[in-house]
């Protein structure tokens, strides 16, 4: 949760003496505090400042506080800033006009100094638990195209990518991965110690495959990466540079044996995800049988 000096509060009134008094009183709730007299100083303040609240005159020379208001709701940089209007008016039509205006609360003036922190912080609390829910979702939406084990992309995420790709209607690269033998890895070493070396395989992966790639570990011990369309010779490199990078790390160059495919996509004549699948592991099938560590399809 943020405290209150991670907070920025603009306080936008023509009259000074407004502005050095509810300077005053919030700075001693530890809130960072910036001062405008006008709605063009406002707008410049906010240009440059991560503002997280707006306390807003609404009786101003010029552009006023409904029309600033307004006009930041308008923008979607801004919009979601909260905006309390400072007014001596209190008709409920004057006050009706600064809600549709976009502002979330209201003050009198003068105000009361326990009145002003109270509607400051609890605007403030809001944005604070509104940051920690998205927070949350994104962690959520994160986890769900996410492997647990490898954290790399999961299959879900993968196939979402392949046929956006397919749609898109440009040709790219898919470059298939096989652990080989992950039976015989589970009987020797337990699940547990083999666990450890897909997590340390697939950081390797994560470090040596194009950095653009979208590279996921789709099921058990096969893996893939979408890329763009290079040159095969280019897609040769990174099989070679995968291949020297395990064989640095001894527990992958003792225990890794892996079999893969360069796959070329057309994306105007496939037709569809799984009929690439059903290409790739009839190549498979035909790699281990005669001991083939990489293959081209054409």
């Amino acid at each position: 949760m943020k405290t209150n000096n991670n907070f920025t509060i603009l306080i936008v009134d023509d009259e000074e003496i407004n502005t050095e008094l509810a300077s005053l009183y919030l700075q001693e709730e530890k809130y960072r505090i910036k001062t405008a007299l006008s709605a063009q100083d406002a707008l410049n303040i906010i240009s440059l400042e991560d503002i997280s609240l707006i306390l807003l005159d609404i009786n101003m020379p010029g552009v006023d506080g409904l029309q600033l208001c307004s006009m930041l709701k308008a923008e979607k940089k801004t919009q979601d800033i909260p905006v309390i209007f400072l007014t001596a008016q209190t008709d409920i039509s004057f006050v009706s006009k600064a809600f549709e205006a976009g502002g979330a609360d209201y003050i009198t003036k003068p105000f009361n100094v326990l009145e002003l922190k109270a509607r400051v912080k609890v605007q403030l609390q809001n944005i604070a638990y509104l940051d920690e829910i998205k927070a949350k979702q994104s962690k959520l939406a994160q986890l769900s195209i996410t492997d647990p084990l490898s954290k790399l992309y999961n299959n879900l995420y993968f196939d979402a990518q392949l046929k956006t790709k397919l749609l898109g209607g440009e040709n790219f690269w898919i470059f298939y991965i096989k652990i080989n033998h992950m039976e015989r890895l589970n009987t020797l070493y337990g699940f547990g110690n083999t666990n450890k070396l897909i997590r340390l395989f697939s950081k390797v992966l994560e470090r040596t495959l194009f950095k653009n790639a979208t590279t996921a570990r789709l099921f058990s011990a096969h893996y893939a990466s979408i890329n763009n369309n290079y040159s095969l010779e280019d897609m040769k490199k990174q099989y070679k540079i995968l291949i020297d990078t395990i064989k640095k790390e001894s527990a992958l160059k003792e225990n890794i044996n892996l079999s893969c495919i360069l796959y070329p996509v057309d994306a105007k004549k496939e037709t569809g995800i799984q009929n690439i699948y059903k290409k790739i592991q009839k190549t498979l099938a035909k790699m281990q049988n005669d001991d083939i560590k990489l293959m081209v399809l054409r």
